[in-house]
């Protein structure tokens, strides 16, 4: 991530759009472990039973069109403490979409997980992280918080588990870090099972958003 880059996400979370955009933990020495893409009926397990062996939670941003074709898996999600959110309904890309469209996704995504685990949120993770200054202003008006990150493994690349254990290794995580993961790819799964104790024995804390 480059400077510009890093500081205009801070200008954004921590001033021109507080309590609407987020891409750090506001405080602590915690790090949030997030994943995207899912429900996935096979790999989403997975990280559920390993989250689980270490006691540890996490926060998932669905897309509504998975959380649909698996209903009890997101009611297990919840029911195992961790935080869900959305990752709109059909992710597509937000500066694609007209304001009604826009407000559809959002709104779509958010009561369908509404419905199935009697919890509300409004933390809206943007598909493939593409956003404008006029979707962050849409985002705001409709009563959302857009959350970005501040540690992506560019696990999207699907180029192999060691590949990309040796990118959680180069850079493990700092105090306040929210990492982008995605809990559909096989390689994300192997490649956490093993950097994830290594991340504790270092006494890492993890927190949700």
């Amino acid at each position: 991530m480059s400077l510009i880059t890093t500081l205009l996400k801070e200008v954004l979370q921590s001033g021109l759009l507080r309590n609407s955009f987020q891409w750090r933990l506001e405080a602590g020495d915690a790090v949030a472990l997030t994943f995207d893409d899912g429900p996935d009926p096979v790999h989403t397990p997975r990280v559920l039973e390993l989250l689980a062996r270490h006691g540890q939670k996490a926060t998932f941003f669905l897309v509504g069109e998975q959380a649909q074709k698996c209903p009890r898996l997101v009611e297990r999600m919840a029911a195992e403490g961790h935080a869900l959110a959305s990752h709109t309904h059909t992710h597509r890309e937000l500066p694609r979409l007209r304001p009604d469209e826009l407000a559809w996704e959002l709104a779509t995504a958010r009561a369908l997980l509404r419905d199935l685990t009697g919890t509300d949120s409004n933390l809206v993770r943007p598909p493939r992280g593409r956003i404008s200054p006029l979707v962050l202003l849409r985002v705001r008006s409709l009563g959302y918080r857009l959350v970005h990150w501040s540690k992506t493994y560019s696990d999207y690349r699907r180029d192999g588990s060691e590949a990309l254990l040796r990118r959680l290794r180069a850079a493990p995580p700092l105090a306040r870090d929210i990492i982008l993961l995605h809990d559909n790819n096989p390689y994300t799964v192997e490649a956490l099972g093993e950097v994830l104790p290594e991340w504790l024995a270092a006494g890492m804390r993890f927190a949700t958003l």
